[in-house]
Protein backbone atom coordinates (compact mmCIF):
# COMPACT_ATOMS: atom_id res chain seq x y z
CA UNK A 1 0.00 0.00 0.00
CA UNK A 2 1.43 3.04 -1.18
CA UNK A 3 1.84 5.84 1.74
CA UNK A 4 0.55 9.64 0.70
CA UNK A 5 3.49 11.74 0.51
CA UNK A 6 3.70 15.03 3.65
CA UNK A 7 3.57 17.49 1.28
CA UNK A 8 1.97 20.96 1.54
CA UNK A 9 0.91 21.08 -2.04
CA UNK A 10 -1.26 17.67 -1.52
CA UNK A 11 -2.82 18.98 1.54
CA UNK A 12 -3.97 22.48 -0.41
CA UNK A 13 -5.07 20.60 -3.28
CA UNK A 14 -7.42 18.09 -0.91
CA UNK A 15 -8.17 21.48 1.45
CA UNK A 16 -9.47 22.99 -2.50
CA UNK A 17 -11.78 19.98 -3.23
CA UNK A 18 -12.92 18.40 -0.41
CA UNK A 19 -16.34 20.99 -0.04
CA UNK A 20 -17.76 20.19 -2.98
CA UNK A 21 -18.12 16.35 -1.72
CA UNK A 22 -19.53 17.47 1.63
CA UNK A 23 -22.11 20.41 -0.29
CA UNK A 24 -22.97 16.80 -2.70
CA UNK A 25 -23.45 14.99 0.42
CA UNK A 26 -25.60 17.94 2.15
CA UNK A 27 -27.87 18.18 -0.72
CA UNK A 28 -28.45 14.79 -0.99
CA UNK A 29 -29.08 13.92 2.52
CA UNK A 30 -31.44 17.19 2.44
CA UNK A 31 -33.04 18.07 -1.01
CA UNK A 32 -32.85 15.20 -2.90
CA UNK A 33 -36.35 15.76 -3.89
CA UNK A 34 -35.66 19.08 -5.93
CA UNK A 35 -33.67 19.06 -8.95
CA UNK A 36 -29.64 19.94 -9.07
CA UNK A 37 -30.39 23.11 -11.19
CA UNK A 38 -33.44 23.83 -9.29
CA UNK A 39 -31.22 23.69 -5.74
CA UNK A 40 -28.77 26.29 -7.07
CA UNK A 41 -31.35 28.42 -8.46
CA UNK A 42 -33.27 27.86 -5.33
CA UNK A 43 -29.92 28.90 -3.38
CA UNK A 44 -29.05 31.70 -5.14
CA UNK A 45 -32.55 33.24 -4.73
CA UNK A 46 -32.25 32.49 -1.13
CA UNK A 47 -29.08 34.54 -0.62
CA UNK A 48 -27.82 31.22 0.98
CA UNK A 49 -25.45 30.05 -1.53
CA UNK A 50 -22.10 31.38 0.33
CA UNK A 51 -23.38 29.53 3.29
CA UNK A 52 -23.68 26.27 1.74
CA UNK A 53 -20.27 26.57 0.70
CA UNK A 54 -18.76 27.67 3.60
CA UNK A 55 -20.65 24.95 5.60
CA UNK A 56 -18.69 22.11 3.15
CA UNK A 57 -15.48 24.32 3.68
CA UNK A 58 -15.58 24.20 7.46
CA UNK A 59 -16.60 20.49 8.17
CA UNK A 60 -14.81 18.69 4.68
CA UNK A 61 -11.55 21.07 5.52
CA UNK A 62 -11.51 20.13 9.74
CA UNK A 63 -12.06 16.44 9.99
CA UNK A 64 -9.21 16.34 7.39
CA UNK A 65 -7.23 18.53 9.30
CA UNK A 66 -7.33 16.59 12.41
CA UNK A 67 -7.03 13.51 10.40
CA UNK A 68 -3.72 14.49 8.75
CA UNK A 69 -2.55 15.45 12.32
CA UNK A 70 -2.97 12.11 13.87
CA UNK A 71 -1.28 10.81 10.98
CA UNK A 72 1.57 12.97 11.43
CA UNK A 73 1.39 14.50 8.24
CA UNK A 74 1.90 17.73 9.31
CA UNK A 75 2.96 19.44 6.03
CA UNK A 76 -0.72 18.29 4.37
CA UNK A 77 -2.31 19.93 7.48
CA UNK A 78 -0.71 22.94 6.85
CA UNK A 79 -1.76 22.94 3.28
CA UNK A 80 -5.47 22.45 4.53
CA UNK A 81 -5.23 25.56 6.27
CA UNK A 82 -3.74 27.72 3.46
CA UNK A 83 -6.77 25.99 1.66
CA UNK A 84 -8.99 27.30 4.06
CA UNK A 85 -6.91 31.04 4.13
CA UNK A 86 -7.22 30.46 0.03
CA UNK A 87 -11.22 29.66 0.09
CA UNK A 88 -11.67 32.91 3.04
CA UNK A 89 -10.39 35.23 0.14
CA UNK A 90 -12.86 33.45 -2.36
CA UNK A 91 -15.78 33.48 -0.34
CA UNK A 92 -14.80 37.18 0.50
CA UNK A 93 -14.51 38.15 -3.43
CA UNK A 94 -18.04 36.55 -3.95
CA UNK A 95 -19.65 38.05 -1.34
CA UNK A 96 -18.62 41.60 -2.59
CA UNK A 97 -20.09 40.46 -6.05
Amino acid sequence: MRRIKDRTVYGWLIGVLAPFPVVALFYLLRFSYLPVAEFIEQSFLLKVHLKLIAIGIFFANLGLFYLFLRMEKYRTARGIVLSVICWFFVMLLLYRL
